[in-house]
């Protein structure tokens, strides 16, 4: 990963291998050559009924970074409008790289596409372009130019391809027995994940909150379940202990990346002093609490977190203009009066 990252992109020599269609003499193979002045240096589909594409072949197995598409040298009805990119390291097994489209005018347009795969390098051999609309209803599609650009050095594909291949190959095994579950094939899955090199279906977690649910129907048993493992607590499996109070500490609690992406709402609670009189605990009698301020508005109010209080200045209560100072400390639900009127004291806020 580290060689990925300091290996610099250059562009990469590929072939056409296959097209959907070509008309007249607008051959695939023109969009190797960049001349934007000639009309005829493009690949221009026979038709505009999907599907139309084109697939490229790679001189060399490679981790594609960008691709850049050149245009005529004036607008043109049959530049793509929209279009799709997918990419493979076979030409009839490809993952999506890049839904976009191009402006209808003549400068070139690069476009970074997707790299990453369960958060490795995607090795890539062939890709393949799929126009979907052009800018002129019922024109065919035109391609003039096009340039990928990437990492080719074999020293760093080869890594990426053989970690792609078994990670194709946990996903497979994964699908299966996600389907043999679904189907309730109990006995054919239990046997599977009895196998050497298995991966596990999912995170026990999920699988044991999965039989408590469908297999066991407890919702009780599920609802503390999905407590302890929100709040990282010790969570026991059959008697058995799953995972450890000092994991969860590890890695945050198992919502932690779901309330991350939730926006914050406010929750409002009143923070005023009690008002009146309220009974000793020590002598029982009736003791008065300390003054806070009146109704009013139009008044000014800061908070200093550090020392958790609220300032509160002047306002309009109705009658007249205040000029009173409070301090309100959170934690002890107390308001203290710091000065009566400031307007008539020598310093002012």
């Amino acid at each position: 990963m580290a060689a990925f990252r300091q290996q610099s992109a250059k562009e990469l020599s590929y072939s056409v291998y296959k097209c959907s269609s070509f008309s007249s003499t607008y051959y695939p193979e023109n969009i190797q050559v960049d001349k934007p002045n000639d009309q005829s240096s493009r690949w221009s589909s026979d038709s505009n009924n999907p599907p139309q594409f084109l697939i490229l072949k790679l001189q060399k197995y490679s981790l594609v970074e960008s691709i850049t598409f050149g245009k005529y040298e004036k607008t043109h009805v049959c530049n793509l409008k929209k279009f799709k990119l997918y990419g493979g390291l076979q030409d009839d097994n490809m993952i999506e790289l890049l839904e976009s489209g191009l402006r209808n005018d003549s400068s070139p347009e690069t476009f970074e596409l997707r790299r990453y795969v369960g958060g490795r390098p995607l090795p890539i051999r062939y890709l393949k372009i799929s126009p979907l609309q052009s800018w002129g209803p019922s024109f065919n599609f035109s391609i003039w130019f096009v340039r990928v650009n990437g990492i080719d050095s074999w020293d760093i594909v080869q890594r990426c391809i053989r970690w792609f291949n078994m990670y194709r190959e946990r996903e497979a095994l994964r699908l299966c027995m996600k389907h043999l579950r679904s189907r309730g094939y109990w006995g054919a899955l239990e046997a599977l994940e009895a196998g050497q090199g298995v991966p596990p279906l999912e995170d026990p977690v999920i699988t044991h909150l999965h039989n408590l649910l469908v297999r066991k129907g407890d919702y009780m048993a599920a609802e503390k379940f999905v407590e302890q493992a929100a709040a990282g607590d010790v969570v026991y499996v059959d008697g058995n202990l799953v995972y450890r109070k000092d994991f969860f500490s590890s890695i945050g609690s198992l919502f932690s990346q779901y309330i991350g992406r939730q926006e914050y709402k406010p929750a409002w609670h009143s923070m005023s002093a009690p008002n009146g009189s309220e009974t000793s605990p020590e002598h029982g009698s009736k003791q008065p609490l300390s003054p806070q301020p009146g109704m009013r508005g139009g008044h000014q109010m800061v908070m200093d977190p550090a020392a958790q209080s609220l300032y509160l200045f002047g306002g309009w209560d109705g009658n007249q203009d205040l000029s009173d100072l409070w301090s309100y400390h959170i934690p002890s639900r107390q308001w203290t009066l710091l000065s009566v009127d400031t307007e008539s004291q020598d310093h002012h806020c």
